[in-house]
């Protein structure tokens, strides 16, 4: 299956619909997307009588090897993509031309406009991120081979991390891990928070060793061209114990019932993903049990928990670590089968840590299935 052509075939009849005689897309990722071209600095122009890539020298071998059959035209060092770009809509004779006004700089624009006076440009706003949203079996599957990579950089990662490995010592081991796994790279910088420092949620790595804290929140994702993200909260079997080094994160939190609190949320969130199903209403699935949830602890009574979970329950993935659709309280979009979005709730207590618990997922036609794996084990630690 040609699944770019098939993307290409949408968005032509979707342009017909606007009565627009041609679409230029200037969006790296978005390119991408239409032609299966995975270099940069390139646009691609959609029109009436043909399709074109634009670009440069240095990629005229692997637009032939990624785009066999495509037409491309390919600029000198003395030519820039704007201006090539304008004489290909120019030479087409298209009257009237959409752009990603979401994506183009008001600067790319104008200069268009002036190179290529005889074309009407349209503002359109999210045309391709609209159908990116619910994805071909093509980008399952990608989607599926990053998944599998950030686990195995995982199953890599427990069986090596030490007592004196600082917070950048982990995120640096994750990122050479996904590498090792066949990976580009990390869909974004790891994330490694140790003890109390889990508290926040996008933590960034310290000196702080793993032996200086009772629990490691990691956050990771492989890069394949299509994203993972992935997020595990373990027991540290170094830190366990209060000492002088972790006391900051003593604050009467039992580690285990949080865990099981945040457990608890993803599996009512997962039970309430469905086609049709409105995305803020599975992220208040998740916040309900939240807000219901007790410590054994007397002095956490009257404590609402849902006030520790400070972010969307999760988002859409695929060729962007973040895209629709939002899975938030504010949200507006509506799962349809097909969608792959992440779902990872947290509670971020300060001065003792956060727990987060992030998978991806698959919504079918009855439901969900769970792209990853990896088992939600906080003790998997244990034998390091």
């Amino acid at each position: 299956m040609n699944y770019p052509l098939q993307r290409r075939n949408i968005l032509a009849q979707a342009i017909k619909a606007k009565e627009l005689d041609g679409f230029l897309v200037t969006a790296a990722v978005n390119v991408t997307y239409l032609t299966g071209f995975t270099g940069d600095s390139s646009f691609f122009a959609l029109l009436p009588k043909n399709e074109t890539l634009i670009s440069d020298t240095r990629f005229a071998t692997q637009i032939e090897e990624e785009c066999p059959g495509m037409d491309a035209v390919v600029r000198g060092h003395d030519k820039t993509t704007i201006e090539a770009a304008a004489e290909v809509l120019t030479k087409s004779g298209a009257k009237s031309v959409g752009f990603e006004s979401n994506r183009t700089t008001v600067a790319e624009i104008e200069a268009l406009k002036q190179l290529a006076p005889k074309v009407t440009f349209v503002p359109v706003a999210g045309q391709i991120e609209g159908q990116r949203v619910v994805k071909d079996p093509g980008e399952i599957e990608s989607i599926r081979a990053a998944v599998r990579a950030a686990e195995r950089a995982f199953r890599m990662f427990v069986t090596t991390v030490r007592e004196a490995d600082t917070e950048k010592d982990m995120a640096d081991a994750m990122e050479k891990y996904v590498r090792r796994a066949g990976a580009r790279g990390t869909s974004f910088p790891v994330i490694a928070a140790v003890g109390d420092r889990g508290a926040l949620p996008h933590a960034p790595p310290t000196d702080r060793q793993l032996s200086e804290g009772s629990k490691l929140l990691l956050d990771w994702g492989a890069d394949l061209l299509y994203k993972s993200d992935l997020t595990r909260t373990v027991r540290s079997p170094f830190g366990t114990l209060p000492t002088r080094k972790n006391k900051g994160e003593r604050v009467g939190y039992d580690f285990e019932e949080v865990y099981q609190i945040v457990l608890a949320a993803q599996n009512a969130a997962l039970a309430a993903i469905r086609p049709n199903v409105r995305a803020k209403d599975v992220d208040a699935a998740a916040r309900k049990v939240f807000a219901n949830a007790k410590l054994k602890n007397d002095k956490h009574v009257g404590e609402n928990f849902a006030d520790f979970f400070t972010h969307g329950l999760g988002h859409g993935i695929g060729l962007e670590i973040h895209e629709a659709p939002r899975v938030r309280a504010n949200s507006e979009d509506v799962l349809t089968e097909g969608m792959v979005i992440t779902i990872e709730p947290g509670l971020y207590v300060p001065g003792w840590g956060g727990v987060r618990i992030e998978d991806d997922v698959l919504v079918t036609a009855d439901g969900c299935r769970l792209l990853s794996t990896l088992p939600r084990d906080p003790n998997v630690l244990s034998f390091a």
